[in-house]
């Protein structure tokens, strides 16, 4: 459906170059389709950009809901999802800094969500640490928190801090050694044995 297509079609857009750098008439030439168009099925560019998050944080849920029912333990699961997240196209960070500055709704939106996110989260903690994967304690507002700057620096360090790191190597080094913190021995040796069968894993 038309819809469809301009919400796709926006969110590859805004994450490649940002939200203000695409304009309207931009998003409709991309489409072969009139800007009129377009307003025929969304109010603004803000209506756009919401339904591109709504979208992609369904996606996400869904994702994560089936990795997570189909793995063997919750460890197996996240380093799938380490996995999956490894190679996914992330937003530019203006993408995120336009947000910030220019679309307080759609922020406050997504920061909702993410506390959602967290309860989700704490929900897996819990039952990691009753499968003995997890160490019993585990502070869950501080794990979740770091976490989320760990969620942060990957999605920005590459652009905002001068590393020389590539974004796959900044994701293993975070993601899997902060899961592999939180680990008993139990957990730790599957994490283990995960970095042992990388290619070329110098980890």
């Amino acid at each position: 459906m038309l819809r469809e297509r301009i919400i796709q079609q926006a969110t590859t857009l805004f994450g490649l170059h940002g939200i203000k750098n695409i304009s309207m008439d931009d998003l409709a030439s991309s489409l072969g389709i009139s800007k009129r168009t377009i307003y025929k099925n969304f109010k603004n560019k803000e209506d756009i950009l919401k339904n591109c998050i709504l979208v992609s944080q369904e996606d996400r849920n869904h994702r994560v809901i089936e990795i997570m029912s189909q793995s063997e333990n919750i460890i197996d699961g996240c380093l799938q999802i380490i996995n999956h997240y490894k190679y996914a196209r992330l937003p530019v960070a203006i993408f995120w800094e336009d947000i910030y500055k220019y679309y307080p709704e759609t922020y406050q939106y997504i920061l909702e969500d993410a506390e959602k996110s967290n309860i989700y989260l704490k929900r897996l903690l819990k039952e990691g640490i009753e499968d003995n994967y997890f160490r019993k304690n585990l502070h869950f507002d501080e794990t979740v928190f770091m976490l989320d700057i760990s969620t942060c620096i990957v999605i920005y360090g590459i652009y905002s801090v001068r590393v020389s790191l590539s974004r796959t190597d900044m994701i293993f080094n975070i993601m899997v050694n902060m899961l592999r913190g939180i680990s008993t021995d139990k957990g730790i040796e599957i994490v283990d044995k995960y970095i042992a069968d990388l290619p070329h894993s110098n980890n």
